[in-house]
């Protein structure tokens, strides 16, 4: 009776806990089936057309400033210029038409520290003396020419000067001689002008000679041709991508650029990324509020998904010591199992398999969260790497080249034949896929064949040419054993492993992407990457250096455009970067909403771009449209605002004798964002590793 009741027990226990466990299988299955329904890439939604509109914008934008500094059309042309500067988008004023006419550039050249005059549109055939004279009292001045043919740069230190104001002239003689201009001293190339000089163009200008040098031209400036405009747009491109708007901007305005072009420039790069990059970011990251799953149905999802993986890598999870931890930032998973009597696999191997299969599904149900596991073989008496285990086929430190080992094998086991027979079958594979043996080794008792393979392909640039995976690779080698052995294996069981002795951990569990607390967030293995603590499962520690980190987080791999746009290792760096910003500020955007976006965008923080607050209102679960009209209008506000007030700063600058440190300021403001994110990057991987370390080493008290 008691037994009975015992019995009865235990079943609505266990009835109850299989009920709930029932109950969460069928709602994961729900949301699988929702996010597998339609898997078009372009499926009509209001992002697909955005994304569109996006690609339009950059064929029109990057198109056009290819177009114009190619000088393919209307290279010479200035009616942009010209017809814009009389319009309230170029407060500096109307600019003047100079082709074909004689004019000089007046201004001093902080890098030389030299005062610099150039001339141009002269004729390249003529012989001309180019001057510049420098007023120092009425009844004193200084000269100084230089003599060639065409136009001239005249270079003149004002060292010689003594501190104060000068009035200034500068002129251009078109003079007849036989001998080289080039070698004239200036006593004779002041008689030749004097004697038969014809002066082309004379234009005062003054010098204010203080803490600083200082041009003073009130000249309006001249107007920029199609292809010049061009050619900065380029410039102005590359300023914002490594040091951001504000330094594109303060090097354009330097430069004398419209500040019709410089917002242009700067609200076409922002149009594209945006339009482009969201929408992508969308595709990846969003998720139906009915598709997100809490805290139970991921548990459950991580559980039954390593239950799959067992019978395949031959071990079983011990499900009661298993622990999670799950973060903002990443997902910790500790599992420990034991071997089996046809366990083969290593500790790499089977945290490769564990993990990919953890990653596909993690793929379709849109968790893009970075995966870190480590894994621990309990049995007793057994190390970690199987070490003692009769069926273990570690192979050790050197590899072990493909031998005939009939005579070996004859003498050692009854089965010697058979493994002879494997060996020749493995001789013909390894050939007819052109591969080299980097680690060999096959045992056979009365139950199981066990074979395990380290391949490496022969062909030159293996990582584009060879495509086949490991596991492509194992399920072909076990068709071919199988087919070659036939006649030995009778009733046992054959059991193959097979993998590329290149291959990374993040190639094995065909990640997305993965990060390394040395390499950032996409990075290269490094060779032995595989034997690292925390990747093989052994342990896990700090090397007794407190401030290293160690370990390895992979991303689910997207496929199509998306994972090929996204998660190649130049985007796979920023994208790490703006989910970091994007979560720390998450709270904030929850709390102020649309308005603070806008703000969070058109404000100079460093790296608040409108990539990052697109981020950020998806982080937030902002609609799309919301959060695409937030950076709309906060990234123009920050392109019209840094466009217009660059010149200003400039000027002000230069009022107060400062213009020499204008490309000081540039070079700062690029040095201050590359700091930035350095140390966004810096806190991010220490928050992604160290406490998964911590959890992983028994310090944490999660499950």
């Amino acid at each position: 009776m008691t037994r009975a009741l015992s019995f009865r027990i235990v079943t609505e226990a266990g009835l109850a806990e299989e009920t709930e466990k029932d109950s969460l299988d069928r709602e994961l299955d729900l949301i699988r089936a929702r996010r597998e329904g339609d898997k078009r890439f372009f499926r009509g939604a209001f992002e697909d057309y955005t994304l569109l509109t996006g690609l339009i914008i950059g064929a029109v934008f990057f198109g056009g400033v290819f177009v114009m500094s190619s000088g393919w059309v209307a290279s010479d042309s200035i009616v942009v210029d010209k017809t814009l500067s009389t319009t309230p988008l170029d407060p500096g004023g109307e600019c003047v038409d100079k082709r074909g006419e004689v004019w000089f550039n007046v201004f001093y050249d902080v890098d030389g520290h030299v005062i610099k005059v150039i001339s141009h549109n002269v004729d390249p055939e003529i012989q001309t003396v180019i001057g510049i004279v420098i007023v120092i009292s009425e009844s004193e001045s200084i000269t100084f020419l230089q003599g060639g043919v065409g136009d001239q740069e005249l270079e003149y230190d004002p060292d010689e000067l003594a501190k104060g104001h000068y009035n200034a002239s500068a002129s251009i003689w078109q003079v007849t001689t036989d001998s080289n201009l080039g070698e004239m001293t200036q006593e004779d190339l002041q008689s030749l002008v004097d004697s038969s000089g014809v002066i082309l163009l004379s234009k005062e200008f003054e010098i204010e000679n203080s803490a600083h040098v200082e041009i003073i031209d009130e000249d309006p400036r001249s107007c920029w041709t199609i292809q010049g405009l061009g050619n900065w747009g380029w410039i102005m491109m590359g300023a914002e991508w490594v040091g951001g708007r504000e330094a594109a901007m303060l090097t354009g305005g330097s430069a004398g650029i419209p500040a019709w072009w410089m917002a242009m420039v700067s609200l076409g790069m922002s149009l594209f990324f945006l339009c482009v990059q969201y929408p992508l970011m969308h595709k990846m990251y969003h998720r139906d509020t009915d598709d997100i799953l809490n805290d139970e149905q991921l548990s459950r999802l991580i559980i039954r998904t390593l239950r799959q993986s067992t019978e395949k890598l031959h071990i079983d999870i011990d499900l009661d010591r298993l622990k999670m931890q799950l973060r903002t930032i990443s997902i910790d998973v500790l599992v420990p199992y034991t071997t089996r009597s046809t366990t083969i696999e290593q500790p790499s191997d089977i945290r490769a398999e564990l993990t990919k299969g953890l990653l596909e599904e993690f793929a379709v149900f849109g968790e893009m969260k970075p995966l870190q596991m480590k894994i621990v073989c309990v049995d007793e008496g057994i190390h970690e790497s199987h070490e003692g285990n009769r069926r273990s086929l570690t192979l050790g430190e050197i590899p072990v080249l493909m031998e005939d080992y009939s005579e070996f094998f004859v003498n050692m086991s009854a089965y010697g034949w058979l493994e002879v027979a494997a060996n020749n079958s493995l001789n013909r594979w390894f050939k007819k896929h052109d591969l080299v043996d980097y680690g060999t080794a096959v045992l056979a008792d009365e139950d199981a064949v066990f074979v395990r393979v380290i391949y490496k392909p022969v062909t030159r640039f293996t990582y584009f040419l060879f495509k086949p995976t490991y596991q492509d690779m194992q399920e072909d080698l076990h068709a071919h054993l199988s087919n070659d052995l036939q006649k030995y294996l009778d009733d046992r069981v054959l059991v193959v492993s097979a993998r590329n002795e290149k291959a990374t951990l993040s190639d094995r569990a065909m990640a997305g992407r993965y990060e390394d607390p040395s390499l950032g967030a996409y990075g290269i293995a490094r060779k032995g990457a595989l034997l690292d603590p925390v990747i093989s499962g052994i342990k896990l520690e700090s090397n007794d250096e407190e401030d290293e980190l160690v370990g390895q987080a992979l991303v689910a791999k997207q496929g199509g455009i998306t994972g090929a746009l996204l998660q190649n290792p130049f985007m796979g760096d920023i994208l790490s970067g703006v989910e970091y910003i994007a979560n720390k500020n998450q709270q904030r955007i929850e709390k102020y909403g649309f308005w603070f976006l806008i703000v969070f965008v058109w404000i100079p923080f460093m790296a608040s771009g409108v990539l990052v607050g697109a981020m950020l209102g998806l982080v937030a679960r902002m609609r799309f449209q919301r959060v695409l009209t937030a950076c709309l209008m906060g990234g123009t506000a920050a392109s019209l605002t840094w466009a217009y007030t660059a010149k200003g700063i400039i000027e002000f600058m230069e009022r107060y004798h400062a213009e020499a440190f204008i490309p000081f300021v540039i070079l700062l403001a690029i040095g201050f964002t590359l700091l930035h994110l350095g140390r966004n990057k810096k806190k991010r991987r220490e928050e992604l590793f160290r406490e998964s370390m911590a959890f992983f080493a028994g310090s944490s008290d999660s499950m």
